[in-house]
């Protein structure tokens, strides 16, 4: 597993390259819809990604991605982009002459999608459903690629690491899952990053007298707690917790390490290495992001896992 980082714009840039060529001429064209008004407005998740896709957080993601799988991927194969989002990932792919499809578990926004029918503003055909990544409706062995970006730290544990195993399913034997998750350094003699967000968070929903939101989270630490007393996992995570280095080592990472592959973009796959300052310090490349963003101490961990060929 990597962290992909970098300390300065120009290396970002260097490493960002396949985003640049396949990613933003997608969101410019996405851009042009929505000057044009092609867009309907009861879609906001368009206008956040298209920010969102443009932090460098996710330039490096979706050049990881691209990296393996345009290297894989040939034309006639079939590829998904689980928890796809508003995103054009999927797009980028279809443009290759990749038979695309991608899903997610929010059924409104598909519905929205599918209405839409973005090829209209990509000029690429994308298949789009809803799924629970946890139990998709496809066959198995259905797919040559997957790709799950940032979307793991959304599911809490146990259910992160079924959704592992689902699209392993689906995944045809020789094929590639690429996936990426928010991951929370942590060093020795620095501050837990995730405690001082989740601090700072429950300040101010304390203060916005959002209670229910205030309980909710409560809730969802003492789910993650019962899922551990109960056997499911080994360590507490709840949904929209980043993963620190235990739930990869432990929860998530132990069963995949055996067939992961090496990626060609030399980022470093010693995840103890980088600290909280180094997130910090990646965040602020984009000046006022990491402020903007509630401070979270955050970088992206990718892996790359081939299934195993049938014998």
């Amino acid at each position: 597993m990597y962290v992909l980082y970098t300390d300065s714009t120009r290396a970002l840039d260097e490493r960002s390259q396949l985003f640049a060529q396949h990613m933003e001429p997608l969101l410019q064209r996405c851009d042009a819809a929505m000057r044009a008004g092609m867009i309907p407005a009861d879609i906001a998740e368009i206008p956040q990604y298209l920010k969102v896709c443009r932090w460098p957080f996710r330039r490096l993601e979706y050049s990881f991605a691209l990296d393996a799988l345009t290297a894989h991927l040939r034309p006639g194969h079939r590829f998904l982009d689980a928890g796809s989002g508003a995103t054009p990932f999927a797009h980028a792919l279809a443009e290759l002459g990749v038979e695309a499809e991608a899903c997610d578990g929010d059924t409104r926004l598909i519905s929205q999608l599918q209405r839409l029918q973005p090829e209209t503003i990509y000029g690429s055909k994308v298949r789009y459903s809803a799924q629970d990544l946890t139990a998709t409706s496809f066959p198995d062995n259905s797919f040559d690629a997957i790709a799950c970006i940032s979307v793991l730290e959304h599911i809490p544990a146990p259910h992160d690491k079924r959704a592992v195993g689902e699209l392993i399913r689906i995944l045809k034997p020789g094929g590639l899952l690429v996936f990426t998750v928010d991951f929370q350094p942590q060093a020795p003699g620095r501050s837990n990053g995730h405690t001082t967000h989740l601090v700072r968070r429950s300040v101010e929903l304390v203060r916005k007298g959002d209670l229910g939101g205030l309980l909710q989270g409560v809730q969802r630490k003492l789910e993650a707690r019962r899922a551990v007393s109960g056997g499911a996992a080994q360590l507490p995570r709840s949904a929209n917790q980043c993963f620190e280095l235990a739930h990869l080592e432990q929860d998530l990472g132990a069963d995949l390490r055996a067939h992961e592959l090496p990626s060609r973009l030399g980022f470093t796959s010693d995840l103890q290495s980088l600290t909280t300052s180094d997130a910090r310090s990646f965040w602020e490349l984009q000046p006022g992001l990491f402020d903007d963003q509630g401070r979270r101490f955050v970088l992206p961990a990718a892996s790359i896992v081939q299934k195993p060929e049938l014998v």
